[in-house]
């Protein structure tokens, strides 16, 4: 929000409109670029006007000297601006609705760059590597049990990253060269979008909440996916979870499909999931209160949220304790 006056400030420019910016990483790369087509291909000086709260700094300037676009040119605005003439492109990508050949220009733009920059060159060609969230420093834990399933991949021979451990150039790297990707559900796997296409890729799912931008990404990328239901979720969750995570039947058959080790032991796998669904009653009651939340079912065909859903996704989990 911000104060409205009668008589806006007046710059007698023509602008480049790039829509709204706020730092989150999965946002940034989904909803807040696609307009940038139109700044690659016009090869211009135009100023790019955005509007929000922060300056673009940090990895969000990065990527933006990756496309080509020199940080002088960006004017965030914060109060009501009139322009000369303002330059409207359109959205490359409209998450859930459509996409352009144009949006993946932008990251093959990106892409390409950073390639050019990355000095060892075939440093991660050919490799499985799992992205792990379990590196962050998150001052309030909303997630539990990533650290079991991140042992069973590397026991069996994947690299383990913490993405924010590296420069966007390596980790585009390591998007572009890897044989393999496997991570949780939730933002790493948009990074996809700088992978080539036909690529493999593991989600171990978090919620039962589908994700519809990462359907997307997965058609954009022709990816070869898995999903792997990996998480007990007896109550309907947001994007600030709580969220479990457990070495249940789902990833126990993914190892033992592939004729992988998995190393695993019913007693210890049954304490822990009481421990961490005690862990998560009382989390998701203060992240959750008040708030309405459905429950999506997958019928076979389509999700639903019929009314006898939350009781049905609980009798489900309490079945699945041991």
């Amino acid at each position: 929000a911000y104060e409205f006056q009668d008589i806006p400030n007046y710059i007698d420019e023509t602008v480049i409109y790039m829509g709204r910016f706020w730092k989150h990483w999965g946002h940034f790369i989904m909803d807040q670029i696609s307009r940038l087509w139109y700044v690659i291909e016009s090869d211009s000086s135009l100023k790019i006007v955005y509007d929000g709260t922060e300056d673009i700094s940090g990895v969000y300037l990065e990527f933006m000297r990756l496309i080509g676009i020199d940080e002088k040119r960006f004017v965030r605005v914060g109060v009501p601006t009139k322009f000369r003439t303002v330059i409207v492109p359109e959205c490359s990508y409209k998450p859930g609705i459509s996409w352009h050949e144009k949006y993946k220009m932008i990251f093959d733009t990106v892409s390409k760059h950073a390639m050019s920059e990355f000095e060892q060159f075939d440093k991660y060609k050919g490799c499985k590597i799992y992205f792990t969230r379990t590196g962050l420093n998150l001052r309030v834990p909303i997630e539990v049990g990533e650290k079991d399933i991140e042992k069973l991949f590397r026991d069996n021979g994947y690299y383990i990253i913490s993405p924010e451990k590296h420069s966007l150039i390596e980790q585009i790297a390591m998007y572009r060269q890897a044989k393999e990707i496997a991570c949780v559900s939730g933002t790493i796997p948009h990074n996809m979008m700088f992978a080539n296409d036909e690529t493999n890729l593991v989600i171990i799912r978090k919620t039962n909440k589908p994700n519809y931008r990462q359907t997307d990404v997965n058609a954009m990328k022709k990816l070869n996916v898995i999903n792997v239901d990996a998480h007990i979720s007896p109550l309907a969750v947001g994007a600030s979870g709580p969220f479990i995570l457990d070495v249940n039947k789902n990833v126990r058959r993914f190892f033992v499909d592939r004729q992988m080790k998995v190393r695993y032991s019913n007693f210890v796998g049954f304490f822990k999931r009481i421990i961490r669904i005690l862990w998560y009653i009382p989390v998701y009651y203060l992240r959750n209160r008040g708030k309405k939340r459905e429950v999506p079912l997958f019928d076979g065909e389509k999700f639903s949220t019929r009314d006898t859903a939350k009781k049905e996704l609980r009798r489900f989990y309490l079945k699945r304790l041991w």
